[in-house]
């Protein structure tokens, strides 16, 4: 194997560490913030890849607002979930990953029955391929993990210097003390709930041209999302970080040599013998 095609690999590994770090933040903000383990997270993936082809590939909206309408429609309507459904769950783990996944079963079989059983393609959004150094990389390949770097990049802010972020932050440390300092503990759960599930609605429209949309493709990604956030250390979003770019690099480059299953079977062994030796992750605290 040449230099170019391990460029290659590394940048389409990168890709996909990016997307599934932004579907994990996800999914660990709200672990962080409402204590609860949501399986439905992969369904607001799968929701963002439908919003993908209904505006984008039906409508021909563009493709950037595609990514905002995906953010704010999939994130408002997480937001009622959380009010309706997972409020009274907060802090209790099995309760709410029951109701997930019946949530699971509902919003899979509803987008079943809206566009049928056949998967759905979404037409490339930025066609062409470009050479950087002699190695050719795909367009959209290459605005994908752009786009993924931004918005990790984004989310960190938001978390570190905004009000809100703060208040977050402030709730992941002690919630009583929050509370006392005048936190809205229902309005940020609200909130961290909401933008955990819209990143995931935005991963879905990434991700949509590039693989394919069907009711099904929530399932794969929950299982990566739990795998990254086990390995990093459930809570830790740097841990996020470095999970997602380590399974990013084993699902691609491990499969140019093995089959799937394999690739499967190595990312489970490794996760097995990480929870042996490190029970809390790579970088967990006690």
């Amino acid at each position: 194997m040449g230099t170019q095609e391990i460029l290659a690999i590394l940048l389409n590994s990168l890709m996909l560490g990016m997307l599934y770090i932004l579907i994990a933040m996800g999914l660990t903000l709200v672990y962080s913030i409402l204590e609860i383990v949501n399986f439905a997270h992969g369904e607001f993936y799968m929701l963002g890849g439908f919003t993908s082809y209904v505006f984008f590939s039906q409508l021909h909206v563009n493709y950037f607002l595609t990514m905002l309408l995906a953010f704010v429609l999939i994130g408002g309507f997480a937001v009622i979930i959380e009010k309706l459904i997972f409020k009274r769950y907060r802090e209790q783990i099995l309760p709410a990953f029951m109701v997930s996944l019946g949530l699971v079963w509902i919003l899979s079989e509803s987008m079943r029955l809206i566009f049928g059983n056949w998967d759905k393609s979404v037409p490339v959004a930025f066609p062409g391929i470009i050479k950087i150094g002699g190695v050719s990389f795909s367009v959209e390949r290459l605005i994908v993990t752009i786009m993924g770097a931004i918005l990790i990049a984004l989310l960190y802010v938001f978390i570190r210097w905004t009000k809100t972020g703060r208040a977050m932050r402030a709730i992941t440390q002690d919630k009583d003390a929050a509370l006392l300092q005048g936190v809205n503990i229902d309005f940020i759960c609200s909130i961290a709930f909401g933008v955990g599930c819209g990143l995931a609605a935005i991963a879905g429209v990434l991700l949509g041209s590039i693989f394919y949309v069907s009711s099904t493709m929530g399932a794969p990604v929950i299982m990566k999302s739990f795998i990254i956030i086990i390995l990093g250390g459930l809570g830790s979003i740097p841990g996020c970080l470095l999970g997602g770019l380590i399974l990013g690099f084993i699902d691609n480059f491990a499969s140019v040599f093995l089959t799937v299953p394999k690739v499967t079977i190595i990312t489970f062994a490794m996760i097995f013998v990480l929870l042996i030796f490190r029970p809390r992750g790579l970088l967990g605290h006690e």
